[in-house]
């Protein structure tokens, strides 16, 4: 039988990992990361394989079941493997589903040269970005690779929400990478799952 907090923490670990307005997406670029987010006492780490618009994210600790998620913008969905259990989800792709690596935050209004840094072995410039969010003025400390204009590091100004990508390879991904395993079974959720007043409340801090 389907767990249903095992689905939810998914989808709540998705939207959570993204800032709320980020909508850009991702350019066309290739590599492999250390992905390491964190929103407020939560860390969730993952390995990331990106081809232009196809993303997986390899969970060093599987998120409420899921130890992989596969996003195929090319088809419109989501694979959510449930490795444990030799089964997948399928789900639509959401904007919390979209693995941002622009340079130019959605919503930017502003942003101030602070100045220059090498981070995790790359020569970058250090940017405070200023952003309009659902009405609301924020902050963040952006550093973007000066090759290849990626941002390596992302940090709100007060310190609750972070992103960061390590041993950052820039190289060309394989396709099969983004292949759904054919050893897998599909799995579905009942249609009446609704997120518990908790989820709601996770889902709601992550974006903030």
């Amino acid at each position: 039988m389907w767990q249903r907090v095992g689905v939810l923490g998914v989808l709540v670990w998705v939207a959570s990992i993204s800032i709320g307005g980020l909508t850009h997406q991702a350019s066309a670029l290739d590599f492999s990361a250390e992905r390491v987010v964190k929103s407020g006492k939560s860390v969730v780490t993952a390995h990331v394989n990106a081809k232009d618009d196809r993303w997986r994210f390899e969970f060093t600790q599987p998120q409420g079941g899921a130890s992989i998620i596969i996003v195929r913008m090319d088809h419109g969905i989501s694979w959510l493997i449930l490795s444990k259990r030799r089964q997948y989800l399928e789900v639509p792709i959401s904007k919390h589903h979209r693995l941002v690596v622009s340079e130019v935050m959605e919503g930017e209004i502003s942003r101030e040269f602070v100045g220059e840094e090498t981070l995790n072995g790359y020569p970058t410039e250090l940017f405070e970005v200023t952003v309009k969010e659902d009405g609301d003025t924020r902050q963040y400390y952006r550093w973007v690779t000066k090759a290849q204009r990626f941002p390596l590091k992302t940090v709100s100004k007060q310190g609750e929400w972070s992103e960061e990508f390590r041993r950052v390879i820039f190289t060309e991904q394989s396709p099969f990478l983004f292949e759904l395993p054919r050893r897998l079974d599909p799995a579905n959720p009942p249609a009446t799952l609704q997120p518990t007043s908790n989820e709601g409340q996770e889902l709601k801090e992550g974006r903030q």
